[in-house]
Order: C-alpha cells, then sequence, then structure tokens
C-alpha cells in the first residue's frame, strides 16, 4: 500500500502513528489486531527517510546490534545478516564502514536492517527519494518479494509514477485527509485514454465550460495559465483545439492518462500543492 500525498499531507505522520512513535489524538491504532505496545513494535520494520546509520560502524555491525535488540538467536544472527545483505546487492560491503556507503547504499542498508528481524508490517518513508535507478530497483525487488511472502508494506510517496507501478493499493492524502482508496487500476479506471496539458493565457470560464462540452473530452481544469484536460483521442481533439484556440495556446504536453491525472480529478490540484481551479466552478 502507498500513501500518495505531497509534503505536509499528513503521510509520516500516519506512518509514526503505526510505528508507535507518536499517539492519535483521536482513536486508537491497533497493528494486526492488537493494541499499540511492545509486542505490537517487535512486529514492525521501519525505514525513516533520513538514513540513520553510525558511520564507524560496518554493515555487519549495524545489523548484528539490530539483530540482538530484537532478540535473534546469535547462531541465526549471522546467517540472516549474510542472506540480507546479499538479497540487496551489498553483501560484499559488509565489512566496509557505514560511511564509505553512497545515499543508494545507505538506504539498502536501512532496509535491510528493517528487516532482519522478519516483520510482519513493513513502514517506509519515501524509500527510493534521490536513488539511483540501480538502488530502486534493487529495493522495490526485495519490497516485492517480501509483499509475495506475506509481509504487509506501508510506503509514503509523492510520486505517482512509482506508486502506480507499485502499488496494489494507493491511498490519496491531502491536508490530512483521506480522499480515496483504490488499486491504481479502479483510481484511474475513469478517465480518457490521453491527458494534455496546455498552456493557455489566462482562459476564461466560458472558454473553459465550451471545452468541457466537446465529445470526447473530460475533466478540465485551470492551473494558473495552464489547463489540464483527458481526452478519448488527442489526435482528434488536438487539432479542433489549434483551429478554435490557436492564438491562445503557446504550450502542449501529450502523454497516456496516468495515476497523476487520477489525482488530478480527486484533490481539484496538482500533487505539488498548487491549487486548481475545475472548469465548472468559476
Amino acid at each position: 500500500m502507498t500513501l500518495l500525498g505531497p509534503n505536509g499531507a499528513g503521510k509520516s505522520t500516519i506512518l509514526k502513528m503505526l510505528s508507535g512513535e507518536i499517539e492519535p489524538q483521536e482513536g486508537a491504532v491497533a497493528i494486526f489486531g492488537a493494541p499499540q505496545g511492545p509486542e505490537a513494535r517487535r512486529r514492525i520494520g521501519l525505514v525513516l527517510q533520513e538514513p540513520s546509520t553510525d558511520d564507524l560502524m560496518t554493515l555487519q555491525e549495524t545489523l548484528e546490534l539490530h539483530g540482538r535488540l530484537f532478540g535473534l538467536p546469535r547462531r541465526e544472527l549471522g546467517r540472516r545478516c549474510d542472506e540480507i545483505l546479499d538479497d540487496l546487492g551489498i553483501g560484499e560491503r559488509g565489512e566496509d564502514r557505514c560511511e564509505t556507503l553512497s545515499g543508494g547504499l545507505r538506504r539498502r542498508l536501512d532496509i535491510a536492517r528493517a528487516l532482519l528481524h522478519c516483520p510482519d508490517l513493513l513502514l517506509l518513508d519515501e524509500p527510493t527519494l534521490a536513488l539511483d535507478p540501480d538502488s530502486s530497483t534493487a529495493i522495490w525487488r526485495t519490497l516485492h518479494e517480501r509483499a509475495a511472502d506475506g509481509v504487509a508494506i506501508v510506503v509514503c510517496s509523492n510520486d505517482t509514477v512509482e506508486a502506480e507501478a507499485n502499488a496494489d493499493r494507493v491511498v490519496i492524502i491531502s491536508e490530512g485527509r483521506i480522499l480515496a482508496e483504490d488499486s491504481p487500476r479502479n483510481l484511474t479506471a475513469g478517465l480518457k485514454r490521453d491527458a494534455l496539458e496546455l498552456d493557455w493565457s489566462s482562459p476564461t470560464d466560458d472558454e473553459l465550460s465550451n471545452l468541457s462540452a466537446w465529445p470526447g473530452v473530460g475533466d478540465v481544469h485551470r492551473f494558473h495559465d495552464s489547463l489540464h484536460l483527458t481526452v478519448d483521442h488527442s489526435a482528434e481533439i488536438v487539432p479542433q483545439l489549434f483551429q478554435q484556440y490557436g492564438s491562445r495556446i503557446t504550450g502542449i504536453r501529450i502523454r497516456e492518462s496516468s495515476l497523476r491525472d487520477a489525482w488530478f480529478q480527486i484533490v481539484g490540484r496538482p500533487l505539488n500543492g498548487e491549487s486548481v481551479v475545475p472548469a465548472s466552478q468559476p
């Protein structure tokens, strides 16, 4: 599951409540039906947004310390450390100090540590943020393998592409409120096939209303001096746009509709938090 929303939406707060770091102001948190507490926390693996490794410790020492804190037997601990480092593609770095690791490798180590005690629930706050493609691929491969083994995984993200590609369910969060929850397929099911983003100088309400009434055009949203809409066939709509409004359009971007466009329709603004005015409103 991916909690999808911009910075400040409340994603990390939800993660902290699930992990037991903070208590909810109202209601209660249950982990697999049990109240939050020491026993529940033993079933959780947590990866925060900022790396939390000690530069002077080796990767092996980092994992061994974590394993001892969770009470793993010594004879099992060494095997588990080797396995998890190999799974994440850093098995050959076990004796290296953490200070030698790149940002991507540090993130892999954070995830290795969270997985070491075989948690039933894994919580990750933007695990692939600003990482290189190799590190991102290694991380997602490991997460998919753990999910296939039955581990429940909750990821915070503001990346619609990543969420659509990897999540089985997406929870859309804005300003501390859950606005939608479903599979990526279902969230995008109502979209037209293509998405258009138009640079349009000061679009008027009449222009937006007229455009919304065109056959084959779905929801139209205004965002400053641009328009966002989904259409059945861009090859048919784009020539009509330039024929009727060519002098008003200074740029156009065409792509296949995606979860990014579903966000526009559900939230009413782009994921970066700037406001969008729906075509049906003044």
